[in-house]
Protein backbone atom coordinates (compact mmCIF):
# COMPACT_ATOMS: atom_id res chain seq x y z
CA UNK A 1 0.00 0.00 0.00
CA UNK A 2 1.12 3.41 0.90
CA UNK A 3 4.33 3.96 2.59
CA UNK A 4 4.41 7.61 2.70
CA UNK A 5 7.73 8.09 3.82
CA UNK A 6 9.74 8.12 0.71
CA UNK A 7 12.78 6.51 -0.14
CA UNK A 8 15.87 8.11 -0.07
CA UNK A 9 18.21 10.23 2.53
CA UNK A 10 21.61 10.89 0.86
CA UNK A 11 21.53 9.69 -2.51
CA UNK A 12 19.52 8.03 -5.23
CA UNK A 13 19.83 4.34 -3.94
CA UNK A 14 20.50 4.50 -0.28
CA UNK A 15 16.76 3.42 0.28
CA UNK A 16 17.51 4.30 3.96
CA UNK A 17 13.37 5.06 4.15
CA UNK A 18 12.48 1.81 2.33
CA UNK A 19 10.29 -0.74 4.39
CA UNK A 20 12.37 -3.34 3.96
CA UNK A 21 14.97 -0.96 5.79
CA UNK A 22 12.72 -1.35 8.69
CA UNK A 23 11.86 -4.93 9.42
CA UNK A 24 9.99 -5.66 6.77
CA UNK A 25 10.37 -8.45 4.32
CA UNK A 26 8.36 -7.38 1.48
CA UNK A 27 6.60 -4.38 -0.41
CA UNK A 28 4.88 -3.06 -2.77
CA UNK A 29 3.15 -0.09 -3.26
CA UNK A 30 3.57 3.41 -3.37
CA UNK A 31 6.89 4.87 -1.62
CA UNK A 32 5.40 8.09 -1.12
CA UNK A 33 1.22 9.22 -1.17
CA UNK A 34 -1.36 9.80 -3.07
CA UNK A 35 -1.71 13.04 -4.87
CA UNK A 36 -4.00 15.19 -7.58
CA UNK A 37 -1.09 14.78 -9.45
CA UNK A 38 -0.82 11.02 -9.53
CA UNK A 39 -4.83 11.51 -11.62
CA UNK A 40 -4.37 15.01 -13.37
CA UNK A 41 -8.01 16.26 -13.46
CA UNK A 42 -7.49 18.66 -10.07
CA UNK A 43 -5.29 21.46 -8.63
CA UNK A 44 -1.66 20.32 -8.19
CA UNK A 45 -1.65 19.56 -4.15
CA UNK A 46 2.44 20.06 -4.72
CA UNK A 47 2.93 23.81 -3.40
CA UNK A 48 0.29 25.08 -5.64
CA UNK A 49 0.53 28.73 -4.26
CA UNK A 50 4.30 28.69 -5.19
CA UNK A 51 3.66 27.43 -8.58
CA UNK A 52 1.23 30.07 -9.50
CA UNK A 53 4.44 32.62 -8.66
CA UNK A 54 6.91 30.63 -10.17
CA UNK A 55 4.69 30.76 -13.67
CA UNK A 56 4.61 34.34 -13.31
CA UNK A 57 7.73 34.89 -13.33
CA UNK A 58 8.30 33.07 -15.89
CA UNK A 59 5.86 35.00 -17.57
CA UNK A 60 7.29 38.26 -16.95
CA UNK A 61 10.59 36.57 -18.38
CA UNK A 62 9.37 35.97 -21.44
CA UNK A 63 7.28 39.51 -21.76
CA UNK A 64 10.61 41.49 -20.86
CA UNK A 65 12.60 39.50 -23.33
CA UNK A 66 9.77 39.49 -26.38
CA UNK A 67 10.13 43.53 -25.59
CA UNK A 68 13.65 43.35 -26.32
CA UNK A 69 13.56 41.29 -29.12
CA UNK A 70 10.90 43.77 -31.33
CA UNK A 71 12.81 46.62 -29.82
CA UNK A 72 15.80 45.34 -31.19
CA UNK A 73 14.26 43.96 -34.57
CA UNK A 74 12.28 47.55 -35.42
CA UNK A 75 15.12 49.61 -33.98
CA UNK A 76 12.89 51.39 -31.02
CA UNK A 77 15.56 51.17 -28.88
CA UNK A 78 19.02 50.03 -29.25
CA UNK A 79 19.84 46.96 -26.93
CA UNK A 80 22.67 44.29 -27.26
CA UNK A 81 22.06 40.66 -28.62
CA UNK A 82 24.39 39.84 -26.10
CA UNK A 83 21.52 40.97 -22.94
CA UNK A 84 18.52 39.22 -25.24
CA UNK A 85 21.03 36.12 -25.49
CA UNK A 86 21.71 36.22 -21.95
CA UNK A 87 18.23 36.78 -20.74
CA UNK A 88 16.95 34.42 -22.64
CA UNK A 89 19.61 31.74 -21.08
CA UNK A 90 18.61 32.85 -17.71
CA UNK A 91 15.05 32.58 -18.13
CA UNK A 92 15.32 29.10 -19.67
CA UNK A 93 17.93 27.91 -17.05
CA UNK A 94 15.05 29.39 -14.08
CA UNK A 95 12.10 27.96 -15.82
CA UNK A 96 14.09 24.63 -16.27
CA UNK A 97 14.60 24.61 -12.63
CA UNK A 98 11.43 24.62 -10.88
CA UNK A 99 9.67 22.80 -14.09
CA UNK A 100 11.67 19.48 -13.80
CA UNK A 101 10.25 19.82 -10.17
CA UNK A 102 6.90 20.63 -10.31
CA UNK A 103 6.23 19.58 -13.72
CA UNK A 104 6.84 16.01 -13.69
CA UNK A 105 5.68 15.40 -10.21
CA UNK A 106 3.13 12.52 -11.51
CA UNK A 107 6.16 11.06 -13.07
CA UNK A 108 9.12 11.48 -9.85
CA UNK A 109 6.06 10.93 -7.18
CA UNK A 110 2.88 8.10 -8.56
CA UNK A 111 5.17 5.23 -8.37
CA UNK A 112 4.80 2.01 -7.76
CA UNK A 113 7.63 -0.91 -6.44
CA UNK A 114 7.94 -4.16 -5.43
CA UNK A 115 11.00 -4.17 -3.13
CA UNK A 116 13.44 -2.16 -4.53
CA UNK A 117 12.37 -2.16 -7.44
CA UNK A 118 10.18 0.36 -9.87
CA UNK A 119 7.49 -1.66 -11.32
CA UNK A 120 5.38 1.29 -12.64
CA UNK A 121 6.17 4.89 -13.16
CA UNK A 122 3.87 6.57 -13.37
CA UNK A 123 1.91 3.70 -11.90
CA UNK A 124 -1.82 3.32 -13.58
CA UNK A 125 -4.69 4.35 -11.48
CA UNK A 126 -7.30 2.45 -12.98
CA UNK A 127 -5.49 -0.80 -12.27
CA UNK A 128 -3.29 -0.12 -8.74
CA UNK A 129 -6.86 -1.23 -6.53
CA UNK A 130 -6.90 -4.49 -7.83
CA UNK A 131 -2.89 -4.87 -8.36
CA UNK A 132 -2.27 -4.34 -4.23
CA UNK A 133 -5.44 -6.37 -3.55
CA UNK A 134 -3.85 -9.24 -5.69
CA UNK A 135 -0.89 -8.79 -3.71
CA UNK A 136 -2.33 -8.65 -0.40
CA UNK A 137 -4.35 -12.02 -1.19
CA UNK A 138 -1.04 -13.93 -2.69
CA UNK A 139 1.21 -12.80 1.02
CA UNK A 140 -1.94 -14.30 2.63
CA UNK A 141 -1.40 -17.39 0.61
CA UNK A 142 2.29 -17.86 0.67
CA UNK A 143 2.17 -17.39 4.54
CA UNK A 144 -0.45 -19.42 5.96
CA UNK A 145 1.25 -22.16 7.16
CA UNK A 146 3.04 -19.54 9.02
CA UNK A 147 3.09 -16.46 11.54
CA UNK A 148 2.43 -13.06 9.63
CA UNK A 149 2.31 -9.45 9.75
CA UNK A 150 0.29 -7.93 6.86
CA UNK A 151 -0.11 -3.93 6.81
CA UNK A 152 -2.48 -2.76 4.33
CA UNK A 153 -2.24 1.41 3.76
CA UNK A 154 -5.31 1.59 1.60
CA UNK A 155 -5.00 4.29 -1.37
CA UNK A 156 -8.62 5.01 -0.16
CA UNK A 157 -10.17 7.13 1.11
CA UNK A 158 -7.43 9.77 0.16
CA UNK A 159 -8.10 12.71 -2.86
CA UNK A 160 -8.24 12.64 -5.33
CA UNK A 161 -10.47 9.33 -4.94
CA UNK A 162 -9.43 6.65 -7.34
CA UNK A 163 -12.35 4.67 -7.87
CA UNK A 164 -12.35 2.15 -10.36
CA UNK A 165 -15.99 1.92 -13.03
CA UNK A 166 -17.57 -0.62 -11.04
CA UNK A 167 -18.14 1.03 -8.12
CA UNK A 168 -18.64 4.73 -9.47
CA UNK A 169 -22.19 6.23 -9.07
CA UNK A 170 -23.08 3.44 -6.34
CA UNK A 171 -22.91 5.69 -3.71
CA UNK A 172 -25.89 7.85 -2.57
CA UNK A 173 -22.43 10.44 -1.00
CA UNK A 174 -21.20 11.06 -4.12
CA UNK A 175 -17.79 9.65 -5.24
CA UNK A 176 -16.09 10.26 -1.74
CA UNK A 177 -19.33 7.28 -1.13
CA UNK A 178 -18.26 5.33 -3.80
CA UNK A 179 -14.55 5.35 -2.66
CA UNK A 180 -15.74 4.14 0.66
CA UNK A 181 -17.59 1.25 -1.18
CA UNK A 182 -14.65 -0.15 -2.80
CA UNK A 183 -12.78 0.34 0.35
CA UNK A 184 -15.03 -1.60 2.30
CA UNK A 185 -15.52 -4.05 -0.86
CA UNK A 186 -11.70 -4.51 -0.29
CA UNK A 187 -11.43 -5.07 2.95
CA UNK A 188 -13.83 -7.55 2.61
CA UNK A 189 -12.55 -9.62 0.04
CA UNK A 190 -8.98 -10.09 2.72
CA UNK A 191 -11.02 -10.81 5.21
CA UNK A 192 -13.27 -13.87 2.48
CA UNK A 193 -9.89 -14.98 2.12
CA UNK A 194 -8.90 -15.27 6.05
CA UNK A 195 -11.62 -17.19 6.44
CA UNK A 196 -11.48 -19.72 3.20
CA UNK A 197 -7.49 -19.89 4.55
CA UNK A 198 -9.20 -21.59 8.28
CA UNK A 199 -7.00 -18.58 9.87
CA UNK A 200 -10.06 -16.54 11.11
CA UNK A 201 -10.05 -17.77 14.72
CA UNK A 202 -6.17 -16.95 14.75
CA UNK A 203 -5.80 -13.90 13.26
CA UNK A 204 -5.94 -10.63 14.95
CA UNK A 205 -7.36 -8.00 12.87
CA UNK A 206 -7.13 -4.03 13.43
CA UNK A 207 -9.17 -1.61 11.08
CA UNK A 208 -8.79 1.97 11.31
CA UNK A 209 -7.84 5.56 9.81
CA UNK A 210 -4.71 7.93 10.22
CA UNK A 211 -6.81 11.05 10.90
CA UNK A 212 -10.32 12.31 10.86
CA UNK A 213 -11.49 14.10 7.54
CA UNK A 214 -9.97 16.59 5.45
CA UNK A 215 -12.37 20.20 4.96
CA UNK A 216 -10.34 21.65 2.24
CA UNK A 217 -10.28 18.53 -0.10
CA UNK A 218 -13.33 19.86 -2.63
CA UNK A 219 -13.76 19.93 -6.17
CA UNK A 220 -15.77 23.18 -6.66
CA UNK A 221 -19.05 22.60 -4.12
CA UNK A 222 -18.29 19.08 -3.88
CA UNK A 223 -16.94 17.91 -0.60
CA UNK A 224 -14.08 15.10 -1.13
CA UNK A 225 -12.34 14.66 2.00
CA UNK A 226 -14.67 12.96 4.38
CA UNK A 227 -17.36 14.26 7.28
CA UNK A 228 -16.50 14.22 10.71
CA UNK A 229 -19.97 14.14 11.79
CA UNK A 230 -20.32 16.55 15.51
CA UNK A 231 -16.79 16.49 15.67
CA UNK A 232 -15.25 19.93 15.12
CA UNK A 233 -11.81 20.42 12.56
CA UNK A 234 -10.65 18.27 10.44
CA UNK A 235 -6.84 16.89 9.23
CA UNK A 236 -4.16 18.59 9.95
CA UNK A 237 -5.91 20.12 13.15
CA UNK A 238 -4.24 18.97 15.84
CA UNK A 239 -6.68 20.25 18.22
CA UNK A 240 -9.52 19.34 17.22
CA UNK A 241 -11.01 16.24 17.42
CA UNK A 242 -12.09 15.99 13.81
CA UNK A 243 -8.85 15.68 13.22
CA UNK A 244 -7.46 13.50 15.38
CA UNK A 245 -10.53 11.16 16.64
CA UNK A 246 -10.69 7.75 14.23
CA UNK A 247 -12.45 4.40 14.34
CA UNK A 248 -10.30 1.39 15.65
CA UNK A 249 -12.20 -1.98 14.98
CA UNK A 250 -10.53 -4.69 16.05
CA UNK A 251 -11.65 -8.89 14.74
CA UNK A 252 -10.19 -11.53 16.49
CA UNK A 253 -12.99 -14.47 17.02
CA UNK A 254 -11.00 -17.07 18.31
CA UNK A 255 -10.26 -14.47 21.64
CA UNK A 256 -12.75 -11.68 21.80
CA UNK A 257 -15.99 -11.53 21.71
CA UNK A 258 -18.22 -9.77 19.03
CA UNK A 259 -19.94 -6.37 19.29
CA UNK A 260 -18.10 -5.44 22.09
CA UNK A 261 -17.29 -1.64 22.58
CA UNK A 262 -14.75 0.32 24.94
CA UNK A 263 -14.99 3.86 25.59
CA UNK A 264 -10.87 3.79 26.46
CA UNK A 265 -8.61 6.61 24.85
CA UNK A 266 -6.12 4.90 23.01
CA UNK A 267 -3.89 5.94 19.78
CA UNK A 268 -2.39 4.42 16.66
CA UNK A 269 0.73 4.39 18.48
CA UNK A 270 -0.45 1.23 20.22
CA UNK A 271 -0.30 -0.66 17.43
CA UNK A 272 3.70 -1.52 17.24
CA UNK A 273 3.59 -2.72 21.62
CA UNK A 274 0.41 -4.69 20.53
CA UNK A 275 2.12 -6.61 17.74
CA UNK A 276 5.10 -7.33 19.46
CA UNK A 277 3.13 -8.38 23.10
CA UNK A 278 1.05 -10.92 19.88
CA UNK A 279 4.33 -12.15 19.11
CA UNK A 280 5.53 -13.19 21.89
CA UNK A 281 8.08 -10.25 22.27
CA UNK A 282 9.30 -7.50 24.31
CA UNK A 283 9.22 -3.66 23.41
CA UNK A 284 12.96 -1.93 23.47
CA UNK A 285 14.04 -0.82 26.49
CA UNK A 286 16.42 2.00 24.99
CA UNK A 287 14.17 4.25 24.16
CA UNK A 288 10.90 5.63 25.19
CA UNK A 289 7.60 3.89 23.36
CA UNK A 290 5.06 6.16 23.55
CA UNK A 291 2.71 3.28 22.88
CA UNK A 292 0.92 0.68 24.75
CA UNK A 293 -0.18 -2.90 24.33
CA UNK A 294 -3.62 -2.96 23.87
CA UNK A 295 -4.48 -6.85 24.65
CA UNK A 296 -5.27 -6.67 28.42
CA UNK A 297 -7.65 -3.67 27.68
CA UNK A 298 -9.35 -5.78 24.46
CA UNK A 299 -9.07 -8.82 26.68
CA UNK A 300 -11.05 -7.14 29.92
CA UNK A 301 -8.28 -8.12 32.45
CA UNK A 302 -7.91 -4.18 32.46
CA UNK A 303 -10.64 -1.60 32.37
CA UNK A 304 -8.43 1.56 31.87
CA UNK A 305 -6.90 2.44 28.91
CA UNK A 306 -2.30 3.04 29.72
CA UNK A 307 -2.60 6.91 28.50
CA UNK A 308 -3.50 8.99 31.19
CA UNK A 309 -2.12 12.18 28.97
CA UNK A 310 -2.18 12.06 25.24
CA UNK A 311 -0.02 14.64 22.86
CA UNK A 312 -1.38 15.97 19.94
CA UNK A 313 1.37 17.40 17.25
CA UNK A 314 1.20 19.57 13.96
CA UNK A 315 4.68 19.10 12.55
CA UNK A 316 7.10 20.13 16.01
CA UNK A 317 4.52 22.25 17.40
CA UNK A 318 2.33 20.68 20.54
CA UNK A 319 -1.40 21.59 19.58
CA UNK A 320 -3.10 19.75 22.35
CA UNK A 321 -3.01 17.44 25.71
CA UNK A 322 -5.86 15.56 26.36
CA UNK A 323 -6.13 14.16 30.06
CA UNK A 324 -8.01 10.94 30.78
CA UNK A 325 -8.14 10.01 34.43
CA UNK A 326 -7.37 6.77 35.28
CA UNK A 327 -10.02 6.14 38.12
CA UNK A 328 -12.75 8.23 36.29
Amino acid sequence: GKWHIGVNCKSRHDHCHHPLNHGFDYFYGMPFTLLNECQGTDDPELAKSLQDTYWLYTQMIILALLTLLIGKLTNLFSVKWKIIICLAVCGLLYFISWFSSYGFAKYWNCILMRNHDITEQPMNLQKTTSNMLKEAVSFIERNKRRPFLLFVSLLHVHTPLITTEKFQGRSRHGLYGDNVEEMDWMVGRLLDVIDKEGLKNTTFIYFASDHGGSLEAHRGNVQLGGWNGIYKGGKGMGGWEGGIRVPGIVRWPGVLPAGTVINELTSLMDIFPTVVDLAGGTVPQDRVIDGHTLLPLLRGTVQHSGHEFMFHYCGAFLHAVRWHQKDS
